[in-house]
């Protein structure tokens, strides 16, 4: 089982991807209309592909024994 010091490492990492996708995609939607038909397709592009990096597994060994439904 994870210490509460790496439960909360472990969720702020997660909160910070979410945020930054969050932000992605608000830019995307005030500023995409303003862009060349390159850039708009590039932009898109982070928004509709979510990066093996960002994915989080559903056998996360910390949010599973955090949450403790699945022990």
């Amino acid at each position: 089982m994870a210490t509460n010091e790496e439960v909360l490492t472990h969720l702020r990492g997660l909160r910070g991807s979410v945020s930054n996708a969050i932000t992605t995609v608000m830019e995307y939607e005030n500023f995409g209309p303003l862009m060349t038909a390159g850039s708009r397709t590039a932009e898109l592009a982070k928004i509709t592909t979510v990066p093996a990096a960002l994915q989080h597994a559903s056998n996360c060994s910390i949010c599973n024994g955090w949450d403790g439904s699945n022990a």
